[in-house]
This record gives C-alpha cells, structure tokens and sequence, in this order.
C-alpha cells in the first residue's frame, strides 16, 4: 500500500524543495503518492484545492486539461517562475494579494502529474475522487478512500487528439440507457482527424455534462421514454436543463432511488455507468422538481460530448498517463 503525504507536508516540499533543489529524496523519505482535499465552489460549480504561497493559502480552479499551473495576483500581471510547477503572475509577489489560480492536470510533462512524478519517482498517474461535496486528488498510486469496499477499477485506453493534447479523450462506442443503445449519429462519437472536431472528453471546468444537439435530443429522448416507463412523470423543463421529472412519482428505496440507467460503452468492454440502482443521476432543482443534469451543447462544438463534474463525481476516475489509459470505478452514492 502507497504510502500518502498530507496536503500540509505536500506544500513545504512541493514550493521549497521543486523551486530550491534539483536532487531527488531519499528512497527513505519519498512518499508514495500526493493527495490534495477538493471541494465545489457553490458559485461556480467548479472543483478547487489549495496551494500555498509561503503561508499563504491560495484556491486554486482544479482543471483537467490544462497542461500547466498558474496563480493570480490582483497586485498585477507580470509574470515570475515559482517553480517548475507553478508559475505566478504578479507585479508584487511579496505583498500581491492571491485572489484565484488554476491547478493543471492535462496531459504535458508541465503538469502537476508529470512534474510530481519526475520529483518524487511515483507512477506518472493521478486519481480525481471528486465526491457529493468534499473529495480529493490523488497523485502517484492507490488504494484511494474506501477502495477496497468497492469493485477494482476497469480501465479503456485514452485517447490522443492532435489538436488538443493535453485533453482526456475516450473512445465512446456508444450511450445506453436502461440497457438500450440510443440511437446517434455515430461519427459523431470520432474524433476528426483533420480539424480534431467530436469525440468525448473529461472536463471539471464543465459543471454538467454537455452534448452536441442531435445527441442531447436523442439521449433525452431515450430518458424520459425509459422513465414514462417506470411511473416517471415529467415536468416543465428548468435550465439549462431540457429533462425534469416530478420527484413524487420517483420510486425511493432504502439502497436509493428506482431510475433508467445510464453509461457510457467504451473500448476493452468497459461501460461507465453514470446511474443504475441506488444511485441518483438527477439533480434538484426546486420543490418537488428533479432534473436530467445533460445541457444542449450545440450545433456544432468542437468536442461531442463533454463529461463534466457533475457526472464525474459519481466515480473514481484514474488517470494513468504512463500507460495511456483510465480507470472507472462503479458508480459512488451521493
């Protein structure tokens, strides 16, 4: 089992010991992995952690595909290299006010992954357990928080895409709900490889899971027939949201809530669910209204599908970058 450095240890050595020292600790003294604590910004419905500048803590925006990481300062916007892995902008970096920063966690050798691994000789891999509210960010190896009460995790490969490299790309084959593949235009599941339009990505900038138009429609479709169904019955739709059910007529059960399933088929056979029995897929909205939380990404984006937040929660996602692929774990209650 991996042994992990508390956020607290993680800060001394991460901003004295990358920016000071080019050698490398012990075999004595390495840590067997980072992990950071993670909560939603209510405002923003983004994902942040905290770093730290001296004694000044700093709430950093946990982005998955930025390839490196910055922190702001009010005070200005000339820019200082801290380290190998952050970098500061500011005119004052003593006396700056630190206002916000974003954490980049894409794939790049100057992201925080790449740059631990290179310092402290863990695996090139990283963990997002993202939670209902409260969650974390594991670097190096596992086990993660409850792992071992849970199913190990299956893994598909990831997916490159040229003009955007630092995203995290997989190969979608198709979507399911209530074990029924809803029917799409399937080239939009590829990614272009002359413009590097489609495909599907994992973004926490995004707070709900966004698809290109014909998809939505066709996957909210599916839902709310899947739901009819069941003795669901739908209300007016809230936005952003298209989908939004009467939350009487939802069957509740000691283990969760009755509902269509919902996952993701992907390569090597593994499907993401994002729903099945006892979990909740919906979020609420106001009285006695729940909500599909998918948005209507437009005619024509630059990625199909985008798997946001929200949806991301509901799974510990492990990212390994040495070997180009990532781990899904069965859906977590929340």
């Amino acid at each position: 089992m991996a042994s992990y450095l508390s956020y607290y240890a993680f800060v001394f050595l991460s901003f004295f010991f990358l920016s000071v020292s080019n050698a490398q600790p012990s075999s004595s003294s390495r840590p067997g992995g980072l992990v950071f604590p993670v909560s939603k910004d209510p405002s923003t419905l983004q994902f942040v952690t905290k770093l730290s500048l001296g004694k000044v803590p700093i709430n950093v925006v946990v982005d998955l595909g930025r390839k490196s990481s910055w922190i702001y300062s009010s005070a200005g916007c000339a820019s200082t290299s801290i380290s190998s892995v952050v970098t500061a902008q500011s005119n004052d970096l003593k006396n700056g006010e630190w206002v916000s920063g974003i954490a980049g966690l894409g794939r790049s050798s100057l992201s925080l992954a790449s740059q631990f691994s290179a310092a402290f000789r863990f695996p090139q891999k990283f963990a997002l357990d993202l939670g209902a509210g409260e969650g974390s960010i594991y670097f190096g190896d596992g086990p993660y928080t409850n792992q071992n009460f849970r199913q190990s995790l299956a893994y598909t490969p990831l997916l490159t895409n040229s003009y955007f490299p630092s995203d995290y790309f997989i190969d979608v084959k198709s979507i399911d709900v209530d074990g029924s593949n809803v029917t799409l235009k399937t080239g939009l599941l590829s990614i272009n490889k002359s413009n590097g339009v489609g495909g599907t990505k994992n973004s926490t900038l995004v707070a709900y899971t966004t698809m290109e138009t014909s998809i939505y429609k066709a996957f909210t479709s599916a839902y709310v027939m899947a739901a009819k169904a069941r003795g669901i019955s739908t209300v007016a739709p809230v936005a952003p949201f298209g989908a939004c059910f009467n939350a009487s007529t939802i069957e509740s059960r000691p283990d969760g809530v009755v509902v269509p399933y919902i996952s993701l088929r992907m390569a090597n056979n593994v499907n993401w669910a994002f729903a099945r029995s006892g979990s909740n897929p919906f979020e609420f909205v106001k009285d006695n209204v729940y909500c599909l939380p998918y948005v209507d990404g437009g005619l024509k984006p630059k990625t199909s599908i985008v798997i946001g937040g929200y949806q991301m929660r509901l799974s510990i996602l492990e990212f390994d970058i040495s070997r180009s692929r990532v781990g899904y774990s069965p859906p977590i209650q929340v």
